[in-house]
């Protein structure tokens, strides 16, 4: 009867020390069901932890920190106290920062950087609650803007530019809430138009203009509420294509006429998957392309200012010739003549 009292001491004390153990554990939660205290989670059927950090009434708090299924660190997350807001770094598999910003629950907030996998800034974009908000930039290796754009409620809103390498303009636009409106224009590296038309409600509307690099204009095209009406070539080499994505033909123009040789083809090819080549500069084992096999001319000869000149071949779908007829100012010269 003496020692009663020294053996219920002795129980609790065990009591408060298994109990203090199991708060420490991890994955550990209260009789309400809340995650508390140290918390890790392994891969599935892996003993390689994925991720480890504190909860407390089931919040994560502190920083957490995650790893790839090989053990590399992936991100850290350090979560601010008495708030949703955390503080997010992103890992390259080399170690480098890849991107860095603030999250409002698990939704981007406020400035995110990016970064190349040697340390190099590449872009910045604004963020609000999940959203695009502001202005996002993007970066060449060297620090130079390749584009700037805008946005408002997740949504391009605004100027957007692009630039070549050596900071001439690339491209320019404005959108309303997502869609192009008014003028779009490309540029060439030297600094003369490419392409440029408008938008209306998000549609090509009216005349659009494709420029060569010399400045000449290469076409015109007109639109209606983003439908082609028609369009007229220029200056350039210009391809028609079968709906078999096969060339239909290929003609040269002049200041709006055709000049030179043309040719045009059956839409009798096959279209193939070849293995890639393999070597230093090929491609990977498993990569393929497509390539078009069998396809055969069916006319060829020439133009000047826009009418037929010289000998015009014709062949059968084998590819065998089967007649040439002489054109002299756009008359047949001879009779067909077989070969």
């Amino acid at each position: 009867m003496i020692i009663r009292p020294f053996v219920l001491s002795l129980f609790s004390l065990i009591a408060v020390a298994l109990a203090a153990q199991h708060a420490d554990a991890p994955n550990h939660k209260d009789a309400q069901g809340r995650k508390q205290g140290p918390w890790v989670r392994n891969w599935a059927e892996s003993a390689q932890i994925r991720y480890s950090g504190q909860f407390k009434d089931d919040k994560p708090v502190g920083s957490f920190t995650y790893f790839s299924t090989k053990g590399v660190l992936e991100s850290k997350i350090d979560h601010y106290a008495g708030s949703d807001a955390s503080h997010g770094r992103h890992f390259h598999p080399n170690g480098t920062l890849m991107a860095e910003g603030r999250y409002v629950g698990q939704e981007k907030d406020s400035t995110w950087n990016y970064f190349d996998k040697e340390g190099v800034l590449r872009s910045t974009e604004n963020w609000r609650t999940g959203k695009l908000e502001g202005e996002m930039t993007t970066f060449y290796p060297d620090g130079k803007v390749a584009e700037r754009r805008y946005f408002k409620n997740g949504l391009s809103h605004g100027l957007a530019e692009q630039f070549h390498p050596d900071g001439k303009p690339r491209y320019k636009a404005n959108f309303v809430n997502g869609e192009p409106e008014g003028t779009e224009t490309f540029y060439f590296p030297n600094g003369n138009k490419e392409i440029e038309g408008r938008y209306v409600n998000g549609n090509r509307d009216g005349g659009w203009m494709y420029y060569n690099e010399n400045g000449s204009v290469q076409m015109q095209v007109l639109y209606a509420q983003g439908k082609m009406v028609r369009q007229k070539y220029e200056n350039g080499t210009f391809k028609e294509y079968w709906e078999s994505e096969q060339v239909k033909s290929e003609e040269t123009y002049r200041n709006g006429k055709r000049e030179g040789p043309f040719t045009e083809w059956y839409d009798n090819g096959v279209w193939t998957e070849v293995p890639v080549k393999l070597g230093p500069k090929g491609g990977e084992k498993s990569e393929v392309e497509r390539v078009l096999k069998g396809q055969t001319k069916k006319r060829e000869g020439f133009y000047k200012q826009d009418i037929l000149e010289g000998p015009v071949k014709e062949y059968d779908e084998k590819g065998k010739l089967i007649s040439t007829m002489v054109y002299v100012n756009g008359r047949p010269a001879t009779g067909g003549v077989k070969p």
